[in-house]
């Protein structure tokens, strides 16, 4: 039989793209949707036809930024993290997305057309991690001598987001603010996304903002020529600005930093340059900056405690890292993450009973992951070796009798307020919990006990509390 060959049927383009697993959206020099593909209706359950009738500007407030505009302003192509919140469901937290805007010009160089490209950050990481334990990469990958990144146990959907999250914004330069309580985990975050970045390689420096005197934090941040002042090192000092060329500096407690130095500090991110202690000509610096606060920084800003100016330099990505008392399906995760960790390290088999689980799950954990990883130790090291089997907590680990009596609300009182800080109705608690004893009281609240110190000073508690160490 003779063959007879038909010319192939040109698919339509439309067709095409409504088969693209991304957000497609085409706009006209105007911003009216000239397309959507099946994605896009989906995400917002608009029919076709009523997107046509609408126009970009129409979900600006459901978007952080417009990439349309951001186009037809450049006049080039442009990507861009987007956070965007469901039209449906606004209460819940806002979702961030890749978004790629491409010109399409005329004959005469005007913009005729801009098509965008859209990636839902946390499906497609759902996606990755997906096809990643299919495959045999990760067993087969060698390390070469260095050591594995750092873990973060997640289980409630929360946390897994804000992992997705980090790990979209790890490999970018912008900075970073990570706002949680004390003992949270901003610093295991800010080495996350040092380690998934193109400068893990490179050091990443934390300085704690809040463990200097007022008096040493700016020779130690910026360091100094020799002979700078009396008692100073006669070689100089390289500061801790300068040692995170080419890597990751990380300030904690960014709220505790002076006025005076704030201003320093802003100098450093818009030229990205460090001038020592004494120094004539300031040092070119190249690094990541991640801070971290566990007070809010509008609120200290409207109270005249911190430079707007400087906020809104780092507010370029917030993350929330939330306290693990709103997040409980990882508190017996973390339980058995360092209880593993505590094991190999002592060279130690013990394991909790359901009984111990029940009872760690249902506690407040007013110090979070921080006080989580300090009972565990506790926990394996005061029972005997010969103990396999935790089977109950000791009386006052986990609560103390007295102040559950005095406090008809434990966790509103020992549990700070999202983003809030330490109160003064905390710092008393904690004190006479322990005696007055400031080193198991900073423990307890999970903070310094140097920043301990500045809160009894500021709050103005009575010097009974003050003095008292044992």
């Amino acid at each position: 039989m003779e063959q007879i060959n038909k010319p192939q049927e040109a698919l339509p383009w439309t067709a095409i793209l409504d088969n693209v697993d991304a957000g497609i959206a085409v706009y006209d020099a105007e911003g009216n949707f000239v397309f959507v593909n099946t994605v896009m209706i989906n995400w917002r359950n608009i029919p076709r036809v009523e997107y046509l009738k609408m126009n970009v500007h129409d979900f600006t407030k459901f978007i952080d930024v417009c990439v349309y505009d951001l186009v037809k302003e450049r006049k080039q192509r442009v990507s861009r993290l987007q956070f965007y919140q469901d039209i449906e469901a606004i209460n819940l937290p806002a979702r961030m997305r890749i978004v790629t805007g491409t010109p399409i010009y005329d004959g005469v160089g005007n913009i005729k057309y801009v098509i965008t490209m859209l990636q839902d950050v946390q499906n497609f990481q759902e996606l990755y991690n997906r096809l990643l334990s299919q495959s045999k990469i990760i067993s087969e990958t060698p390390l070469m001598g260095k050591e594995l990144p750092p873990t973060i146990v997640a289980e409630s959907q929360e946390l897994k987001h804000i992992i997705s999250v980090a790990e979209s914004i790890a490999p970018l330069d912008s900075n970073v603010l990570l706002y949680g309580e004390s003992g949270s985990g901003k610093e295991v975050f800010a080495r996350y996304i040092h380690e998934h970045s193109e400068r893990k390689d490179k050091p990443m420096i934390t300085v704690n903002c809040g463990a200097f005197p007022e008096n040493l934090i700016e020779s130690e941040l910026f360091g100094y020529e020799k002979g700078s002042f009396t008692g100073a090192n006669k070689e100089g000092k390289k500061g801790l600005i300068e040692s995170a060329h080419g890597g990751t500096l990380f300030l904690d407690e960014i709220n505790s930093l002076p006025m005076s130095v704030q201003s320093k500090i802003l100098r450093v991110i818009e030229e990205k340059s460090v001038q020592p202690i004494g120094a004539i000509k300031p040092k070119k610096v190249d690094f990541r900056l991640i801070v971290a606060t566990n007070e809010e920084l509008h609120r200290l800003v409207q109270d005249g405690k911190f430079r707007e100016d400087l906020y809104y330099r780092l507010h370029v990505i917030p993350l929330t890292i939330p306290p693990i008392r709103s997040r409980t399906e990882d508190i017996v995760p973390l339980c058995l993450h360092f209880l593993e960790y505590f094991c190999n390290k002592y060279n130690l088999k013990k394991k909790f009973s359901q009984e111990v689980l029940e009872e760690v799950k249902s506690y407040n954990w007013p110090g979070n992951v921080r006080e989580i990883r300090n009972f565990v130790e506790r926990m394996v090291v005061m029972t005997p070796k010969a103990t396999t089997e935790i089977t109950s907590v000791p009386s006052g680990i986990l609560r103390n009798q007295h102040c559950e009596n005095r406090i008809s609300q434990p966790s509103e009182v020992m549990a700070p307020q999202k983003n809030a800080g330490i109160t003064k109705q905390q710092v008393l608690v904690a004190l006479e919990l322990f005696n007055s004893n400031r080193t198991k009281a900073a423990e307890h609240l999970g903070i310094s006990r140097r920043y301990l110190q500045y809160k009894i000073k500021e709050f103005g508690i009575p010097l009974r509390y003050d003095k008292k160490e044992n």
